[in-house]
Parts: C-alpha cells; structure tokens; sequence
C-alpha cells in the first residue's frame, strides 16, 4: 500500500458520507497514509447579496467544517498516526476536487456513489475519467471491509496496474488470494476455418490462458522501481476465463457467484492522447455496481489534458 500516502475524501455533509469515511479509516491504517483531506464544495451562493456573500460564506464554511469534523471524529483515532486535514470550498465540486487534486499531489481520491445506476451526470463518474490518480469509489451504506477481490483483465497496462493495486490491497489485509476475470469470446466468421462454435471456443480459452500466464509476468513500474506482477506477495491469483461477448455482464455474474466485495479495475484512457477518458467496462462498471470499486490509474496520466480544461 505504498501508494497511497495521500488521501483526498470529498464529503456531501450527508448520511452517505459515513460510508466514505469508514473507507479512509482502513485504506490509511492499511496503508499507513501521511494526510487524508475531507473536503466539502458548497455550491456558490447566488442567491444572496453581493455585499453579503462574503459573511455568509465564512459562516457557512464554519458549519460545514464543524459537522465535518463531528462525523470523522470516532474513525479516526489518537494512534492512527495519520494527519487530518478539513477543506471547505465554494465553487464546482469536480473543478474544486480536480484543482485540489493537481496542487496538493494527492495518490487516492475517495467518495459514495449513489447505489441507483444512473447514466450520466454522475459527480462520481466526471471525476475518475479527468483526475490524475485512482479514484475508490464506496456505494452508500457499505461497510468498510473486504475479504474477496476480483480484478478483470484484458492483459493491458492497465490492467497490470490493477492487478498490482489488487495484490497490495490483498497483502496489507492479510488475503491470500484473489479473483481474476477475463472475458472471451468467439470472433465473427469463426466457421471459415472449418472449426465448429465449440472448437474455436476451446480455441479462444487456450489463448486467454496462455495470455495470462505471460501477464503474470510483465513488469510493473513504482516510481524509479520496476519489478514484476509475479512477485504476487504468497497471494495465490485464480483465473477465470469466462465466455462473454459482454465484458460488464460477465463481471456482474462473477460478483455475484463469488461474492466480491472489491472490484479493481483499470481506469486509463482509451489510447495514451486521451488519459482523462475511461474505457466502456470501467464507466459501466462506475455507474452500475454496487460494490465498492477501485479505478486504477498511473499517477499523473491525463495531467496535460488536465492543466488544459483547468484553464478553460
């Protein structure tokens, strides 16, 4: 878990945020975290007189702060030996969030998500494809803890990242071992080869299995360091070749067949010009699931596209 030093939490000062802080609670004990900062956006007050915005912003400041405060407070204890910060802003929550994310370095972004799938406008969904770095994302009302992990894959670089996120988390809460999905399926004119749909299949997983096996290899960067997935930490990592034309819909089964209570996923751009976008599976999953789940990425992907909408 020595990635995630610093911790962004944004709070909505509502019953959803107990959910959030629960979660910093563990990743900083776990991950021995220097500053977790909850921070609150209230919205710009236009309602109000221009000669007493000013007063009535202080104040509100202050109420949000203080309940802010009352909320953490309990979580949160003496010999966490973690540093706590209160942020109250007045503005855009994704632009306040993605300012405070870019100035202050921060490694984790955490936040609730609504357990409703909705499709769009989703604070939630806006921030991971634009911020710099993983975003966990904790549906209201789940409980801070997990004991099965699943990380999809389509042997990409981002999914090396997740896994190597995945095998973290699973070391530092003492899990010996961790689900990975892979999703394959039978291409479109398959039968020109003289195979029949059951043969290529069995073709297909042959593949997806080699694939793996190669994956498990492949090196991974931390900071100056490189070393390699397969030092996995004595976790022991069980494949799972499913066939699926929809990647989503196998993961939902899985979810439910395993009961995972972690998802990890890769959450890079498409291709390297668009490192503030997220890939279909990744976003489906964001909106829909209701488990909590780590979008992984590379800190720092995106910051160029980011220092562009940040003067906009």
């Amino acid at each position: 878990m020595y990635r995630y030093k610093r911790l962004l939490v944004a709070l909505s000062l509502n019953e959803q945020d107990e959910a959030s802080i629960r979660y910093a609670s563990l990743v900083a004990r776990l991950a021995k975290s220097e500053n977790v900062t909850f921070m609150h956006v209230i919205s710009s007050m236009i309602d109000i007189p221009e000669e007493l915005q000013a007063e009535f912003s202080e104040y509100s400041a202050d109420l949000a702060r203080d309940k802010m405060k009352k909320l953490v407070t309990g979580y949160f204890s003496d010999d966490h030996r973690t540093t706590i910060d209160y942020k109250v802003v007045e503005g855009s929550p994704l632009m306040e969030l993605l300012h405070y994310v870019k100035v202050n370095d921060i490694d984790l972004v955490i936040m609730t998500k609504r357990l409703e799938p909705v499709e769009s406008g989703m604070l939630s969904v806006k921030l991971t494809r634009r911020v710099p770095c993983s975003v966990l994302l904790i549906p209201e009302k789940s409980k801070a803890t997990f004991t099965n992990i699943l990380v999809p894959t389509d042997f990409s670089d981002n999914s090396i990242d997740a896994m190597d996120a995945a095998v973290a988390f699973a070391s530092a809460r003492g899990i010996n071992q961790i689900y990975c999905l892979h999703a394959y399926n039978v291409p479109i004119g398959y039968y020109k080869i003289g195979k029949s749909y059951e043969e290529f299949a069995e073709i297909m997983k042959g593949h997806a299995e080699k694939n793996f096996n190669n994956f498990l290899q492949k090196d991974v960067c931390h900071g100056d360091t490189v070393c390699q997935i397969k030092d996995l930490k004595g976790i022991t990592v069980i494949p799972i070749f499913k066939l699926e034309k929809k990647p989503a819909q196998a993961i939902k089964e899985e979810i439910k067949n395993l009961n995972i209570d972690l998802l990890v996923i890769g959450a890079r751009g498409r291709h390297a010009g668009a490192g503030v976008l997220l890939g279909s599976v990744t976003e489906s999953e964001i909106k829909t699931t209701t488990i909590p789940i780590l979008a992984v990425k590379k800190k720092g992907t995106g910051m160029n596209l980011l220092d562009a909408l940040m003067e906009l």
